[in-house]
This record gives structure tokens, sequence and C-alpha cells, in this order.
């Protein structure tokens, strides 16, 4: 009789959307494409929702094998399930992988259920132990796994993977049946061109796999993917590569995604990180993309711009005068860049930190810069014990620091987060402070609700960006009756909550819908929502800096200019050439600001009449692209006087 196996690799809702288990998916199918396997099991139900882990037990029909694929959203949920799998059914043989199982952690302390671990790269590995399982070879020949026997925990010796041609989980009818069966759900898509990353920064986990190269899977294969996704209405999807665009031929397959696109009308939104180092073949992808409006937003990642904080985690960033010429080019084209730091990394301080942003803003980046708290990852380099101890790593455990998630009240058991809140170099104060100071940069500067003063300052009063906004956390802070002062000190507390009860970085609030909101964006959202009071409040402040016609002027435009809920197609007459002013700015050319009458006309393409809609649609989902202003959709005309 051929005994049953069970995958399980569950992950959140996002409203009505979620991701397909890709890589318990991959495994799957790697099996069943031996002979051997399909003789001797029968696989079962992948499961891939946080359900009831009672309900899920239930559908489970005499497990023989369980595989669990885990990281930071799953792992505490598949540690509940597996305890009660091992309780329910002694004899069931439970096999946990994925990137937070990691030889630098107690999991046989943490996982005491566990019959058998994978570290690393998994197909051809989970093939061999099934293999083993059923009788073919020694558990002690299988490479990449750990193992009890006795009481004690052995592992193999390690062993680099060559496939390079696993079978696909989309082409082998792996996710038919999930489809069949939720049809109420959107599905995200997964693909992988390539697997590897040459870099090995030591924060990140994916430069920490056991191959001397990168490897890359044959083109057939993708773009049968590619195809097999658009023939199931598949919209959203997302590249696995840890640097695309790093070849020549990454641009072939954008050129396949964007010919089916425009054959189907599916595939609309594509997502990946590219390559480290920003380059022509990537300008080129990213071009053709925006121009189908496949397009997401670019990468143009620095994680740091301390030399010291880069040289203590491997990490090289491009010149910033490159970055500054790509930021120009990409805006030229309307293609929208985001760029991302890490906060906590070893060597940053708050000084550097702050130096970095105001490198940031001056080189033109007012699109979007996301700030990421480090997280300590256990399969990343830096979760080695020397590293951390030599460069005093305080990690933080936390709730799942994963925004943009629905918020459930019913699931069973909390997942965690483990953040670095402290190094050599900096505090755990000055990593509240840092916290702050990002906050408002990306809230009232990305945000879109205070930048036009700003940029009007830094480029005709010589006033730094950081100068500007630190001053307006000062200011608030001595005006505690200010909307602005009790949202910022409400998240200021949270923070010290973080480092003294293990806090949630995270927030909700009904009012903008039942999604999870990471600090800037839940403080973007409570001054639009009184944004009355907010510029009200705020005007004593920018009063200081600049004159009483120009300020109204400027206050005028940047309201305008603004997404907001409720917004309609208006017009607004000008003193100045604001809007062409500002858009020279944003496409980093040359900007001359002139007394020239005009009128100006927005055109609201998507208005939102509830404010959940614009938090969702134009605070999540538009961030990446351009943000919380109106800009590429306005018009400007000068009149006659």
């Amino acid at each position: 009789m051929k005994k049953n196996v069970y995958m399980v690799q569950a992950n959140y809702l996002h409203g009505k959307s979620t991701y397909f288990p890709y890589a318990a998916g991959v495994l799957v199918a790697s099996a069943k494409a031996d002979d051997f396997i399909c003789e001797n099991y029968s696989f079962g139900e992948i499961f891939f929702l946080r359900e009831d882990t009672d309900s899920v037990l239930a559908r489970m029909e005499n497990p023989a094998v369980v595989g669990f694929s885990n990281y930071l959203w799953n792992y505490e949920y598949n540690r509940l399930l597996a305890t009660k799998l091992r309780e329910k059914y002694p004899d069931c043989v439970i096999i946990f992988g994925g990137h937070h199982i990691s030889e630098n952690n107690d999991i046989a302390g943490e996982c005491p259920f566990a019959d058998y671990f994978i570290f690393g790269e998994g197909e051809e590995v989970f093939v061999k132990l099934l293999r083993t399982l059923a009788g073919d070879g020694d558990i002690c020949d299988v490479p990449g796994i750990a193992y009890k026997k006795d009481g004690e925990l052995h592992f193999t010796r390690k062993q680099c993977m060559s496939g390079t041609d696993y079978p696909s989980p989309y082409l082998t009818g792996v996710f038919d049946s999930i489809l069949e069966k939720h049809k109420d759900l959107s599905f995200y898509a997964v693909i992988e061109t390539s697997r590897g990353c040459p870099y090995k920064c030591r924060y990140c986990d994916w430069g920490n796999l056991d191959s001397p190269k990168v490897k890359f899977f044959p083109l057939e294969k993708i773009y049968a993917e590619l195809e097999w996704l658009a023939d199931h209405g598949i919209d959203g999807f997302g590249g696995a590569d840890a640097n695309f665009g790093i070849v020549k031929r990454d641009e072939e397959i954008i050129d396949r995604m964007v010919e089916i696109h425009n054959r189907t009308g599916h595939l609309r939104n594509f997502q990946t990180s590219y390559a480290k180092n920003s380059n022509d073949i990537v300008f080129s992808m990213t071009r053709k993309l925006n121009e189908c409006g496949m397009n997401k937003g670019v990468t143009l990642s620095f994680q740091s711009l301390s030399r010291e904080a880069l040289d203590n985690v491997g990490r090289e960033n491009i010149p910033i005068d490159n970055y500054k010429k790509l930021l120009g080019r990409y805006a030229s084209e309307g293609i929208a860049t985001y760029t991302e730091l890490i906060l906590g990394l070893p060597g940053e301080t708050y000084d550097s930190f702050v130096s970095g942003l105001e490198t940031l803003l001056c080189a033109g980046q007012h699109h979007a810069i996301y700030i990421h708290n480090c997280e300590y990852l256990p399969c990343a380099g830096m979760s080695d014990r020397e590293y951390t101890e030599k460069y005093k790593i305080g990690v933080t455990k936390i709730p799942l620091n994963q925004p943009h998630r629905e918020a459930d009240e019913k699931d069973e058991v909390q997942e965690y987060s483990r953040i670095v809140t402290s190094t050599y170099s900096m505090s755990e104060e000055d990593w509240v402070k840092s916290n702050m100071f990002s906050f408002a940069v990306q809230s009232l500067h990305h945000g879109g609700l205070l930048p036009f003063f700003a940029i009007y300052l830094n480029r005709e009063k010589g006033i730094e960006y950081t100068s500007f906004y630190s001053d307006f956390l000062d200011y608030i802070n001595k005006n505690k009756d200010t909307l602005a002062y009790k949202v910022f000190s409400q998240t200021e507390k949270r923070l010290r909550e973080v480092i003294s009860d293990n806090a949630s970085l995270t927030f909700t609030d009904s009012r903008f819908g039942n999604v999870i909101w990471p600090g800037e964006e839940y403080i973007f959202l409570n001054l639009v929502y009184d944004i009355d009071r907010f510029y009200k409040e705020t005007l004593p402040f920018l009063s200081v800096y600049i004159s009483d016609d120009m300020l109204s002027e400027l206050l005028r435009f940047q309201r305008f200019i603004l997404k907001k809920p409720y917004d309609r197609t208006s017009e607004e007459v000008f003193s100045y050439n604001l809007y062409e002013y500002y858009s020279a700015v944003y496409r980093n050319e040359e900007a001359l600001l002139r007394k020239e009458e005009n009128v100006c006309r927005v055109n609201v393409r998507r208005p939102f009449d509830t404010f959940s809609d614009y938090a969702r649609f134009s605070v999540w989902y538009g961030r990446k692209e351009f943000g919380n202003l109106h800009l590429s959709a306005t018009e400007s005309v000068k009149t006659n006087k």
C-alpha cells in the first residue's frame, strides 16, 4: 500500500489574495517525477492557508510523511501543527525545511517533534530522503540534512545541488486542484529564472546557499510557466531571483512577458529584485515593462551609506554620482524608483543614518525610500555567533513584522520577527531616535505631506532636508496639543515598548481597513484623515522659514497635488510656475522658479470614496510607483496675464 505524503506551506491572506505554495509545490513536482517514489507514495493536499490546525489534521488521512516549509510567517504555526500531528500520528515522519531552518539554531530543542531537517535547497534532497525512507539507500548518504538517532542529532555532509531543470509545479498540475478548490481567491505567483547570489551580504539569507555560483533555469521552462500563468488568469507575479537583470538573457524573458501580457491581458503586475548594481539591462527591461503598464517600481538600493557599516556586512553600493544619473534616467522615462535602507546594521550610527538620508534626498530620491529594520535571520551570516558577539548585536523578539497582511484575531498562534535594536555603534536609544526620524522622512516627504516645502527650502534657501524634518520633530515636541505630536508620540511610545515589552512594530486601525500598517504609513494615514487640522497646526512652523505670500502659494499647491480620499478633477490658478518647477525636480532636471501665473488641472483618474480604499490602493499599492502625489496626472497652462 502506498504511503500518504502531505505538504504544509501556510501563508497569510492579503484580503482575498494569497501566494501559491511555490516551495512545497517544487518539492512535490520533483518527487512525482521519480518512478520509485510514485510506486511507494501517494501525494495528498498541500496546506497553504493558516487554517485551524485541527481542521488541517482532520483532512489528513493516515499521513506517513508530512513536510513543512518554514519561514518567518509560518514557523510557529508549523510547530503547533507538527506538535498536534505527532500526538495524533506518532509514527508519522515529520520533515522541517526552508530558510528558517539553520544549523546555527537549536532546531532539535525548538522542534522535538521533527525527525528530519533539510538545510538549503530541497528538491534533490527531498527526493533522496523519500527514497531512503522507502528502503532505497542509507540515511547517512542523504546530503544536507540532520536526523535524530539514539537521542542525538546527526548532520550529514554538505553538498552543492547541481540541478537547473527541476519539474515545475505549474506545468505538472500540482496547483490545479488548489485553483479548482479556491475559486474565491486570487493567487500571486512566483517564478524562478535563476537561483543563488554572487554577493555575501551578512544580513541576507539569499547569498548563504552552499552554491559556488548563480544557476540559470532553462528558458523553455520559464516561457511555458509564463504561458500557464496567463492561461489561468494570473495577474500578479514576481521573480524569486536575487539579481534579475544580472545577465542579458533576462531581457529576453521580459520580452516574452510583455508579449504574453499584450496577447492575453494577464500578467499585469511584475515585481522582482533587480541586479544590485543597476545597469543598462535593468533600465531597458523596466522601460519595456513601464510602456505596457506592468512595472511596479524599480529598486535602487543602498541598505546603508555608512562606509563602516557596508564593510562590516560585506556590501558594495553604486557610486552616488551614478545613482543620481540613474534617478534622472528613470524619471525621464516616467519609471518610478524607490530606494531601500536597512536600519540597524553594525557600524551605522544615528548621525551616519541621517547623513545617508540627506545624501539620497540631495541626489533626487523624492519618490520613495523604504527603511526596514534589520531582521536577524537564522540562515543569514549575521546570525553566526562569533559575528553577533564581535559587533555586539542586540536582538529583540517581536510579533511578526510583516505589514499589509490581513489582521486576524482568530489566528491560533503568534509568529515572530527578531530585529536588531542595538549594535556596538548604535544604542537602543539611538535606534528609537533613528526610527522616529525615518518615520518623519517617509511619511512627510515621500508620503507627500511636506515635500514641496522641503524642496523649496533646500533649493532656494540652502536648508538641508534633514534639518527641516529634524526641526519639525522638535516643533511638535514643543507643541503637544498638535495632531502630529499625538501621532508621532504614539509611535515613539510603541518603539520603546518594542524594546521593553517586545511590542509590535506594526499598527492597525479600522478606519483604514483590516490591514496591518508599518509605522510610517500609519502616521501618514492619521495625518491625512484630519488634514485640515494638520496643515493649520503646521503653518506656524513653516512660517518661520517662508514669507506669507510664498507660504500661501506653496500650501495651496501642496494640498492641490496631494492625493486624498474623495478627490475629484479640479483646477486652481497659481502665481508661480510650481507645477513646472516641481516636475523638473522630480525628473532630476534643472528647475527654475519663476513668478508666472498659470492654471493647473488635476485629472483624477481613480477617485476613492472610502478611506479604506484610499489607504489600500493609493498608500499601500501606489507607494512603489509615484506615491501619493498627482504630479503625473496634472496639466499646467500659462494664463495671458
